[in-house]
């Protein structure tokens, strides 16, 4: 009933966003709408602002523009967050992407302002949304080195190995419309997560269940019914806990 990771700014919302929230209030209760560019954030902002009650933000910078922002443009976007701290629900999405961002240097880049974002979540008390392509184990290391409070793992896209190592750590494990795209490997994951840490995301508008359709929120109920399918258990059980979890980690102010 909450996606927990989705792009309401993104340009392929331009001709109806305001439609597409309004049907999505309709079906859902919340959806967390994350940055993924500095110029983007105040657009993320104003969404939340007149929709305070339904679309909460978090804050971040995708990795393949993390690498080609300035070290002035990066501090001052963390300067932006840390003033914005109490309208905000985490710090995200933040990460690696070894699949965008290919040259070493990049890379090694790309893992300092990881870092660096991962500790920034925790000065400010918030979870930190995750994104790790291709990365999955630089990631987690990185994450137990600088990471004290909750991770939101979002579109997890690693093995059961992995998820493992993530779900000692007691992260949050973030389920969308990629268990679609390759569903033997999905089905693995999805017998081994936990009720208690998955979350339903869309990543709207991208990773709809067939690829040339455009996401939105409410996608999540397709998500939902799959994990279900795949796990043997009641659709209201994944859909409740999954919303729970997602009220408990972003600390939002609305009933499940």
């Amino acid at each position: 009933m909450i996606d927990s990771h989705c792009h309401l700014e993104f340009k392929h919302f331009d001709e109806d966003r305001e439609k597409v929230i309004e049907k999505a209030k309709d079906r859902i209760k919340a959806v967390v709408n994350s940055s993924a560019e500095i110029n983007k954030a105040k657009e993320v902002l104003r969404l939340h602002r007149e929709n305070e009650d339904f679309i909460f933000p978090s804050l971040g910078l995708h990795p393949k523009r993390a690498v080609k922002a300035s070290e002035e443009e990066l501090e001052e976007f963390k300067r932006f967050i840390k003033e914005r701290r109490e309208e905000i629900v985490a710090i995200g999405e933040v990460g690696l992407d070894n699949s965008q961002v290919k040259h070493p240097k990049s890379r090694e880049e790309a893992k300092e302002i990881f870092a660096d974002f991962t500790e920034l979540s925790d000065d400010l008390d918030l979870p930190l949304v995750v994104h790790a392509r291709g990365a999955i184990d630089e990631t987690l290391r990185i994450l137990k080195k600088h990471k004290e409070g909750d991770v939101v793992i979002h579109c997890f896209a690693g093995n059961v190995k992995q998820l493992r190592e993530a779900l000692e750590e007691d992260y949050y494990i973030s389920l969308g419309g990629i268990i679609f795209r390759n569903e033997k490997k999905y089905e693995r994951i999805i017998d081994v997560l936990p009720h208690e840490n998955l979350l339903l995301e869309t990543d709207a508008p991208f990773l709809a269940r067939k690829k040339s359709d455009r996401s939105e929120p409410w996608f999540i109920w397709d998500v939902a019914e799959k994990i279900a399918e795949v796990k043997g258990r009641n659709f209201q059980k994944v859909w409740k806990s999954a919303g729970r979890n997602a009220k408990e980690v972003f600390d939002l102010p609305i009933d499940i």
